[in-house]
């Protein structure tokens, strides 16, 4: 055994599951998620274009929901510019540091933990103007009849003229069975690396890991499961739950999409 070797080689901190993976990373996440003014940009123009449908002297705040609003960042930019806001994640620790923010935000505000699943059986039916779901979260609830299900209860808490948001990875632009690299996300600090890999039943394998600066890194187990979804079948499950039109993006930008593009931002309403 070479004895040098293992006192230099950097240590790997594997973790069991999706949650635990979240929370040892969450020192690091703002840094390498930090707030997009494009995305903020977008609910702006939805926030206006609601008002200027309203009709009267005291017009009701623009009701906002974020899922899986990791640490909070949007949703505090949010409030800020008049939103009323709600934000909810499965993960305590991300939920704990948004609410600690939300202490500087005011009152119309509030985070939950809470999954997607839960937020119908939770939240007060057609209460919100938008329901957002962002960073390609909607793939890791990992099961059709759920993800079909997210998608009925989202039209259940719009009110009337609202509008779903959804954020995928470009999942049209690759082949079946083909490995899924997602850009890599990085910081002075660390770098997260993320692919998917084809598994049984359509399925694909996350595989992530996030190194230190030190050369050490935190490694999530390849048990986390999620169903790529392609936008013609999104839009699909979106009608059977009564959406009647979708635009379709190539981000916040609202530049046109395409095969190529990396990401897409739908909105179902």
């Amino acid at each position: 055994m070479d004895i040098s070797a293992s006192r230099t080689n950097p240590p790997v901190d594997i973790v069991e599951n999706l949650q635990e993976f979240y929370s040892r990373i969450q020192e690091y996440y703002d840094e390498l998620f930090p707030l997009d003014e494009r995305v903020v940009r977008f609910y702006q123009g939805m926030e206006q274009e609601y008002r200027q449908s309203q009709r009267g002297d005291a017009i009701p705040m623009f009701r906002f929901l974020g899922i899986g609003c990791g640490t909070g960042n949007l949703e505090n930019r949010l409030v800020t510019l008049g939103f009323d806001v709600t934000g909810i994640d499965k993960n305590a620790d991300m939920v704990a540091t948004a609410q600690r923010r939300m202490k500087r935000s005011g009152a119309s505000i509030r985070f939950f933990e809470m999954s997607s699943i839960d937020m119908r059986r939770f939240l007060k039916a057609s209460s919100f103007n938008a329901v957002s779901s962002l960073g390609n979260i909607l793939p890791f609830i990992g099961d059709e009849t759920l993800i079909r299900k997210f998608f009925h209860d989202s039209k259940a808490l719009l009110a009337p003229g609202g509008a779903l948001v959804v954020e995928l990875a470009n999942f049209d632009a690759y082949r079946p069975n083909e490995t899924i690299r997602l850009r890599d996300k990085s910081s002075v600090r660390v770098l997260l690396a993320r692919s998917f890999t084809p598994a049984d039943d359509g399925k694909m394998l996350l595989d992530v890991m996030l190194e230190l600066g030190n050369g050490s890194r935190i490694v999530l187990q390849k048990r986390t499961h999620i169903l790529p979804i392609h936008s013609q079948t999104a839009e699909q499950w979106a009608r059977e739950a009564g959406f009647t039109t979708m635009n379709r993006y190539s981000g916040f930008d609202k530049e046109p999409w395409s095969a190529e593009s990396e990401s897409m931002v739908l909105v179902f309403s």
